[in-house]
């Protein structure tokens, strides 16, 4: 038994003594290096200038997500006025110069009154609100935007936060976009 065992310890001992082939050198063909350092090498990236911590596809091209918001402004009125005063009018600038080219939104301003008067009063008063601010936004050049009108009789959209009656004029946007690139959830990094 034990010879049988030692002739084929032999046996396979000499099958893999063979002369061995000197390596030789063989060019490198592909780039493998990943300059830009998002996980896919030059050799297949097809962008080679992407973000550090963007997530990418296979060609090496950073992952793009739409963002949608919404926001809301709040101009507020003197009791029983329907004029700007100067804050709201620096506010309803700002506001139109912030919309003014951002393309898809649309505007909801929504005309308030405090509670005190009639119903019907509260509500041309509401209106007279609501056109104020629309001539005004028009005045600074927001043409090209959807803008829609009601009162708080109407409006079921007045964000909790500004629930109550008031007297001004709230403008909603919605539907302001932008593109941003995925990122990767890095925990190591210091850029929270």
């Amino acid at each position: 038994m034990k010879s049988i065992i030692f002739l084929s310890l032999i046996l396979l001992l000499s099958g893999c003594a063979s002369d061995a082939k000197k390596y030789e050198y063989q060019v490198q063909s592909k780039d493998l290096f990943d300059q830009d350092q998002d996980g896919v090498i030059n050799a297949r990236d097809k962008c080679a200038e992407t973000p550090l911590r963007a997530k990418t596809n296979n060609d090496g091209c950073p992952k793009e997500q739409k963002i949608t918001t919404s926001r809301n402004v709040v101009i507020e009125f003197g009791y029983d006025k329907s004029t700007l005063t100067d804050n709201a009018k620096a506010k309803v600038i700002s506001f139109a110069n912030s919309v003014a080219d951002l393309p898809g939104i649309t505007i909801l301003l929504i005309g308030d009154t405090s509670s005190e008067g009639s119903l019907e009063y509260n509500r041309k008063l509401a209106l007279k609100r609501v056109e104020t601010v629309k001539a005004a936004l028009l005045t600074q050049g927001v043409k090209n935007i959807e803008i829609t009108e009601q009162t708080f009789i109407d409006s079921k959209n007045i964000p909790k936060v500004l629930a109550g009656r008031k007297a001004r004029v709230i403008a909603l946007v919605d539907g302001e976009s932008s593109i941003e690139m995925e990122k990767q959830f890095d925990l190591y990094n210091a850029g929270f």
